[in-house]
């Protein structure tokens, strides 16, 4: 029989003719339970597995009223969801679950993000996005649960902002698209460390998109506005002979 989404519900497969209920927990230490909803299939398979690539007892279903049936009896340790529901949104279902929720918005501009922060949001993620960005998010908010996001990377005079996709070079703004932006994030955390392409690509591409080539031009765009912007030869971004590219603080002008 062909797997499909909601047989990614519990650890084991489990008809979609019957009713599915989130892993409740028992004693001593246990994996997070993250509920994935998002209606489009494939998405919502892809974020299943890598989330449970973590460990996590990850449920997936696509509407609202799913997501209310398989928390019956117990509430996710946390929401990934996109932000228009079938008859309802993220943060009323997050509202309703009384749980800590990521957003995943296909809108842009800062006014959006800033609003679903305001109006509640844990987080926010503007797709398309990396599944290993929102991975490493999803174990920053579980961490440190209500506590709030690490919000800022500040690396020398360069400052990234992350809930708001905003970068600034000794407080002016530096202006990158949306792919620019996530392909230097994934070369900030940490800065220093070698990245390789499929790296990059895991962390800075949606699933099933982009190659090594479409690496290589967006770094090749990142340098120049980095450049332009006064970051110095290069824009901090080294290439490392048959292993990838790194953002190498030596590359950083003094002043």
């Amino acid at each position: 029989m062909t797997s499909t989404p909601q047989d990614l519900l519990t650890e084991s497969s489990t008809p979609t003719d019957q009713a599915v209920t989130l892993p409740g927990s028992g004693s001593g230490l246990e994996p997070s339970r993250v509920l994935v909803v998002e209606p489009h299939p494939t998405l919502r398979t892809v974020l299943v597995q890598r989330l449970r690539q973590d460990g996590h007892l990850t449920a997936a279903v696509g509407r609202a009223v799913e997501a209310l049936e398989v928390c019956q009896d117990q509430s996710p340790d946390l929401l990934v969801s996109a932000e228009i529901l079938e008859q309802s949104s993220a943060l009323r279902l997050a509202g309703q679950l009384r749980c800590p929720v990521i957003v995943l918005t296909a809108r842009s501009g800062a006014e959006p993000v800033v609003g679903l922060l305001e109006d509640g949001a844990d987080d926010v993620l503007r797709k398309p996005f990396g599944l290993e960005e929102l991975a490493a998010r999803c174990r920053t908010l579980l961490k440190r649960g209500h506590s709030g996001l690490q919000e800022r990377v500040t690396v020398g005079p360069l400052e990234v902002h992350l809930l708001l996709r905003q970068v600034t070079l000794r407080d002016k703004p530096v202006e990158l698209s949306p792919r620019e932006f996530a392909l230097l994030c994934a070369l900030l955390m940490p800065p220093g460390l070698v990245r390789s392409r499929q790296e990059l690509l895991r962390m800075a591409w949606p699933p099933f998109s982009g190659g090594p080539r479409s690496v290589d031009t967006q770094v090749l765009t990142l340098r120049r506005k980095l450049e332009q912007a006064g970051l110095g030869e290069g824009g901090g971004i080294t290439t490392v002979r048959q292993r990838g590219y790194r953002f190498s603080l030596d590359n950083l002008p003094s002043s």
